[in-house]
């Protein structure tokens, strides 16, 4: 009787194991994702402060490629609906919320 439960508890902590594998992988995602929004949005930001007579640059691999000031912002703009796009509003619960508490 003992062995039993010791068996089915065993697998229970394996399963919670994983899940919490899961739920770091998950977050760990999220939070890049979340800090390349940041950092393209500041980008946007900065762009918008600029005007005909600046230079932009694109880094492609190791090389700095000379970029239409026009066509920056659209490039931007495009990072920016892909990472808000690869973000699912409900996926993790966010820390604080009364609705993720456990009791």
């Amino acid at each position: 009787m003992a062995e039993l439960i010791q068996k089915k508890l065993q697998g229970e902590v394996e399963k919670y194991q994983q899940l919490q594998k899961d739920l770091s992988k998950s977050m760990s995602g999220r939070q890049k994702l979340e800090a390349q929004l940041t950092e393209n949005n500041i980008v946007k930001e900065e762009l918008a402060l600029l005007d005909g007579s600046n230079v932009v640059f694109k880094l492609l691999g190791p090389v700095l490629v000379k970029q239409e000031l026009g066509e920056a912002p659209a490039t931007v703009g495009k990072r920016l609906d892909y990472i808000t796009a690869e973000i699912p509003p409900g996926e993790i619960p966010a820390i604080g919320d009364p609705g993720s508490m456990c009791y």
